[in-house]
């Protein structure tokens, strides 16, 4: 790579920390009344940001993996779970406790409809990605965290699979193909049996694993192509991140007029680019992406995600707010981010790594002795 400070990956918490910013950036505008169009469009694509996670995800599993499988050998994929499990539970299910509470004592946060248990369990479950009721229920924005669970179950298989970049580029080609095949066959059967196929593709065929599959798989290319590929200087790097980021800006601003029937979905083609800036930032960090700022959010994204939703709503229905649109953005954006920062600083610290300290005592607690472990 690069440099020294690649290796430590501090980039991919600047990149988790621009995917929270998106996201963020994305429902405050959806709070606000009055923005112009051109505007709210733009900040809309900061839906987006859950595909840059779903590339970092991807990227530093398979990392991660080859790592571990080297030291523990056939107690990887155990531990791998464990994990996983330890890593996003703990906050998860606490975020899936408090919405509930809000939601039974609060009805109009959910639109003024009762709690409907099941469809917090199919959440809690980690079943809500196969379950169109429920697939982004509570927790808010917990269609996500489904899909990666599910992500996280194929990633043995995947590591088994795919060897290098030229294996890794067939595999998100084919699952991108087979996405929208699968998609625009349910969409068939859809109209065959007079269902409005628009509802259940915007709130379950989109959010769904298969749809979502082929991103993962551009994280992995990114895996390859960090590992096999360097870019001779900086100069190089910044040069090809300016070039890229443009063309994605003009990409996602021209997106209706290039292909306004949606044949190649937005959501596989943008992480394209997000893969091509993630390498060129493991190459030379670069500090308009890679800073302080960015890599603080980053550590924090996961419970930054998961407390966002609550902090908006409540600034936004309760909290006086400048009545020009423009200034109650910013206003509103300013406030969710210290807001939602702070708490989510507690609770990485108190929930999340508590979890992950969890895991590993767990694991130890589990490991085998070294001459009864075939792995070692």
């Amino acid at each position: 790579m690069g440099d020294a400070r690649s290796n430590r990956l501090d980039y991919i918490n600047a990149v988790r920390g621009i995917a929270i910013l998106m996201v963020i950036m994305l429902h405050v505008s959806s709070a606000v009344k009055g923005l112009p169009e051109v505007f709210s469009y733009m900040c809309g694509k900061g839906a987006f940001g859950v595909q840059l996670f779903f590339v970092a995800s991807a990227f530093t599993l398979f990392l991660s993996y080859t790592n571990r499988i080297k030291k523990e050998g056939n107690l990887t994929n155990r531990n791998f779970f464990i994990r996983r499990f330890a890593r996003i539970s703990p906050m998860y299910y606490l975020a899936a406790i408090v919405y509930s509470v809000i939601c039974y004592y609060i009805p109009a946060y959910n639109d003024g409809k009762p709690l409907v248990l099941w469809k917090v369990l199919a959440n809690i479950f980690y079943l809500n990605g196969f379950v169109p009721g429920a697939v982004n229920y509570l927790p808010p924005g917990g269609w996500s965290v489904g899909v990666e669970m599910v992500f996280y179950c194929c990633v043995p298989f995947l590591f088994t699979r795919i060897k290098n970049i030229k294996n890794a580029v067939w595999w998100f080609a084919g699952f991108a193909a087979g996405g929208v095949i699968l998609k625009l066959l349910i969409r068939y059967l859809l109209i065959r049996l007079n269902i409005d196929y628009q509802r259940p593709e915007s709130w379950f065929l989109y959010f769904w694993f298969p749809n979502q599959a082929p991103v993962f798989l551009l994280g992995i290319v990114l895996f390859f192509a960090i590992q096999k590929y360097k870019v001779k200087n900086r100069q190089q790097a910044y040069a090809g991140l300016a070039i890229s980021t443009l063309l994605l800006l003009i990409f996602t601003y021209f997106r209706r007029d290039i292909d306004p029937n949606n044949v190649i979905p937005e959501h596989t083609i943008v992480p394209v680019f997000f893969a091509v800036n993630i390498y060129l930032l493991s190459q030379f960090p670069a500090r308009i992406f890679d800073n302080a700022v960015t890599r603080f959010f980053g550590e924090i994204s996961f419970s930054m995600y998961l407390v966002h939703f609550i902090v908006v709503y409540i600034l936004a229905y309760y909290f006086p707010l400048p009545v020009n649109p423009f200034a109650q953005y910013l206003v509103l954006l300013g406030l969710t981010l210290l807001i939602s920062g702070a708490i989510s600083k507690l609770t990485y610290h108190m929930v999340e790594l508590k979890g992950i300290a969890f895991g590993d005592r767990y694991i130890k607690h589990r490991a085998l002795k070294p001459e009864l472990d075939p792995g070692i």
